[in-house]
């Protein structure tokens, strides 16, 4: 089958000839295109409510929170898991000074969701400090 191809950068058209298989995958390309997948965003709020049930319900679905799940995803996120570790943060629970607590927008805005997937508000438990074998009187005696 013919297509006619429409370069742009050198303002002209093209003629490709396109197999049948290479047709239908074109055909299915153009019609995700025009009909993107959809995005289950209750199936999201209803995570975030049940894993984060320490922190304020997500109740109402808002143009905001869509366009934050579509990102998120897009970006390649794995929001149940970003949910898992908010919900183990002391911090992001409200166990601070101010007693204050994280919400879904608040998780969702692009800069604080890298900061909850990669932990940074996670409870840290300090490291033992290593033990080092005492030193003799002689600074000497430990080298060799």
């Amino acid at each position: 089958m013919k297509f006619k191809l429409y370069d742009y950068e050198n303002d002209r058209s093209t003629d490709i000839e396109l197999t049948p298989s290479q047709w239908k995958e074109l055909q299915a390309f153009l019609k995700e295109l025009k009909n993107p997948p959809a995005h289950d965003y209750k199936a999201v709020l209803d995570c975030f409510n049940r894993i984060c049930s320490k922190l304020p319900p997500a109740t109402r679905l808002t143009d905001k929170r869509r366009r934050a799940i579509i990102k998120a995803q897009k970006d390649g996120y794995d929001l149940e898991q970003v949910f898992r570790t908010a919900a183990q943060s002391a911090f992001l629970c409200g166990r601070n000074d101010r007693k204050w607590r994280a919400s879904f927008d608040w998780i969702m805005q692009p800069g604080n969701l890298v900061k909850v997937a990669e932990g940074q508000y996670s409870d840290s438990v300090p490291a033992p400090a290593p033990s080092a074998p005492p030193m003799s009187g002689n600074p000497f005696d430990n080298y060799g």
